[in-house]
């Protein structure tokens, strides 16, 4: 509920782009249905670190940018 709380707060003031794990396979760090958002300097939440999260918050901030 924090993560929420804080989310909203954001969004009041800068738009950001809500990336969510929609399926999983074998072993992973998050489990589907684990969501951040992520805005143009920072994110909230986690799908788990690593190499996806890199690369989903480069692809939410280029949307951000369009």
């Amino acid at each position: 509920m924090k993560l929420l709380t804080e989310l909203m707060a954001e969004l009041q003031h800068a738009p950001a782009v809500l990336v969510q794990v929609q399926q999983a396979q074998g072993s992973v760090p998050r489990s589907v249905g684990t969501w951040m958002a992520v805005f143009a300097s920072h994110q909230v939440g986690t799908i788990g670190g690593g190499h996806l999260e890199h690369q989903a918050i480069a692809q939410a901030r280029a949307a951000l940018r369009d």
